[in-house]
């Protein structure tokens, strides 16, 4: 006797794919991706499925601008640190076709998230001087007195982030019944790609006695994409409640090929000219990196082919792309070497949730 696909209820959406973002992240996160619902067989084998939720997407620490100094004139690091917590929204969604006379199915499907995000830290340096390096490694040779005597600094900056990220699938999956439980295994491959676009307006003001002696602004304009490849395997899980109410869990991990590429531009003015210039910079990167999904949530079976959900879930991506601050070494009136910004990567984890509904033709 043909086993039938369980959806009693629609067990929740879960993946195997590269944030996101993000989001991957992100999202950065690279992109969420997400996993079809167990389905029913229907009276022509077609379902189609479609998911909205909310998504908070985790991109790496941006750190760009005035650098914090010894008082030997040496790098001490930048002097803020923005950290990227976006929130957003997306949608997923796939047609799928049951095999005849069979528990296995194959589906193609996809999803679309956007996020934004406005962190603004202060800081106060307390190092001894503040100088400025920009993009492309070029390097201010002057500092501002921020300690000792009758001076003190202050950095206040402002960093805006969007992040959109698409993905595309195509998967084959299998119900296994195991008394009142369908365990369901699934192999996929994925492509996606992701954009992170950020603006950081930064001012530095030194003060003398508390009255303003120097200021200056800087504002940098960055770009960062990635485009990813790769294969995922999946395991699902779900149980019938009560009456019409289904319970799942299930989760996947992925490998993936990821070229990602940086441009950005920057620029400093003051009022005696002691950070003045401007930069550009572009360059890319490519990596093979790990993606892991885990995912819970309840279904209703409405009618006989038509089924509602709730979920909620995480995206872990152990390489989302991010910006090295510049670096140098020796000190700023003897410079034996300097290091443009470039491409690094974090491991970031994004989260989600939301509701969706299923119909089986």
């Amino acid at each position: 006797m043909t086993r039938r696909l369980k959806v009693c209820g629609l067990t929740l959406a879960l993946a195997f794919s590269s944030i996101q973002v993000a989001a991957a992240a992100d999202l950065p996160a690279a992109v969420p991706v997400y996993k079809a619902p167990a389905v029913a067989v229907g009276p022509s084998g077609f379902y189609l499925w479609v998911d909205g939720a909310y998504d908070a997407v985790r991109l790496p620490t941006y750190a760009l601008g005035y650098q914090n100094l010894t008082v030997a004139l040496t790098e001490l690091g930048p002097a803020q640190s923005f950290r990227s917590s976006l929130d957003g929204g997306g949608v997923r969604g796939a047609v799928g076709y049951v095999l005849p006379g069979s528990d296995t199915r194959i589906e193609f499907g996809g999803s679309y998230v956007a996020a934004s995000g406005t962190a603004a830290p202060f800081a106060s340096p307390a190092p001894s001087e503040v100088g400025m390096q920009f993009l492309n490694g070029s390097l201010v040779v002057n500092g501002a007195t921020c300690s000792g005597g009758t001076f003190t600094c202050a950095v206040a900056g402002t960093l805006t982030t969007s992040y959109s990220a698409w993905q595309v699938n195509g998967k084959v999956a299998t119900d296994w019944k195991l008394g009142a439980v369908t365990v369901t295994p699934s192999a996929a491959i994925f492509g996606a790609s992701s954009h992170a676009n950020q603006t950081l307006s930064q001012s530095f003001t030194q003060f003398d006695l508390g009255v303003t002696d120097e200021s200056g602004t800087y504002a940098a304009n960055t770009s960062l994409r990635w485009t990813d490849i790769g294969a995922r395997a999946g395991l699902d899980v779900t149980a019938p409640l009560a009456g019409a109410l289904t319970v799942g869990f299930g989760g996947w991990i992925g490998l993936a090929e990821r070229h990602s590429s940086l441009s950005g531009s920057d620029t400093e003015v003051d009022k005696f000219n002691f950070f003045p210039g401007a930069s550009t910079i572009s360059t890319t990167a490519n990596k093979g990196v790990f993606l892991a999904n885990a995912e819970a949530g309840i279904a209703y079976n409405v009618t006989s082919v038509l089924s509602l959900r709730g979920f909620a879930g995480l995206n872990y991506d152990a390489s989302v792309p991010g910006i090295a601050s510049p670096a140098f070494s020796g000190n700023v009136l003897a410079v034996t070497a300097t290091t443009p910004a470039h491409i690094d990567y974090a491991h970031e984890t994004s989260y989600y949730a939301g509701g969706g509904v299923s119909y089986r033709f």
